[in-house]
């Protein structure tokens, strides 16, 4: 994801002042934010990050998910904190008119390798101090602020939005919503496929003429018996087994039938819930793998 720009669009002396009483005396005052004060509060409200830093060291990014919306909180030192989320492109005069109508977020337009996109983006000054409940306020509040800006570019609430046919260009726009950085090719049948990374595995995503979508991970062999076990208790997806050119592989698979009309937010749900399958998958093969079964 992008380094956001620092701009602080939240005092933090005005949000404490407007807290309730009761709440700011049980809150415990942080001087400076640490590293590991903004860790506890993300697991205190139980969102699962994963957490880079600069080169530096004097920066840190704990990328995570609300909904369905792929968001980066940036730690500037201590100092002042920034939300950001990636969104599909649209023009300057839009991009500006979001900016007369929000009063706690800001958004931009760039362009990066993969096209146009634009950027929303939610600071908080730190300098007077920080309260969990501070921090919290702060979370929610944008994740708000994402929903209203999803409508805004839409034009209606994404789950809204029927598709009669998915385009390549929606399944970018989608992928950069989710902030996964993504790489694109044709096979040989003309088939358009989006490589990326998601729950720490390798994904291709096949689009077939916008009415049959398919999304895939290949892990190391499994034993039929275990494929057909797994295969068995699960639903919406598939376990197979292929015999490459030069190794064996087992693949996990689910397809998204689009032929009838599908939304948006099928597909944001479609791609995080294989995330989740993946994850379950790769855990329940590597108890498979014994040294017997290798």
């Amino acid at each position: 994801m992008h380094a956001p720009s620092r701009i602080v669009l939240f005092t933090l002396a005005a949000f404490i002042l407007i807290a309730p009483g009761t709440r700011a005396q049980e809150d415990k005052v942080f001087r400076a934010l640490t590293p590991e004060a903004t860790e506890k509060v993300l697991q205190d409200l139980k969102i699962e990050f994963k957490k880079t830093s600069s080169k530096k060291g004097d920066e840190h990014y704990y990328d995570f998910l609300r909904g369905t919306y792929r968001v980066r909180l940036t730690h500037f030192s201590g100092e002042d904190i920034m939300l950001d989320c990636v969104f599909r492109g649209m023009p300057l005069e839009k991009v500006n008119q979001w900016n007369t109508l929000t009063k706690i977020s800001r958004a931009s337009w760039q362009k990066d390798q993969t096209g146009e996109f634009t950027i929303l983006e939610y600071g908080l000054d730190l300098a007077g101090g920080a309260t969990a409940g501070t921090i919290k306020q702060y979370l929610a509040r944008f994740e708000d602020e994402l929903k209203k800006y999803d409508k805004f570019i839409t034009g209606s609430a994404p789950d809204d939005t029927i598709l009669a046919e998915v385009s390549n260009d929606k399944i970018e726009n989608i992928l950069k919503t989710q902030g996964l950085t993504y790489k694109k090719k044709a096979n040989a049948a003309g088939v358009m496929m989006f490589d990326f990374a998601l729950a720490d595995h390798n994904m291709r995503l096949y689009n077939f003429g916008g009415k049959d979508l398919m999304i895939d991970v290949h892990f190391k062999k499994v034993s039929l018996e275990d494929a057909n076990r797994y295969n068995f208790n699960r639903k919406f997806i598939r376990v197979v087994n292929y015999k490459g050119k030069d190794v064996e592989y087992t693949a996990l698979e689910c397809n998204l039938d689009c032929e009838a009309g599908v939304a948006e937010g099928m597909i944001h749900h479609w791609i995080l819930s294989f995330g989740e399958d993946a994850r379950h998958f790769a855990d329940y093969a590597k108890k498979q793998q014994t040294p017997e079964k290798k």
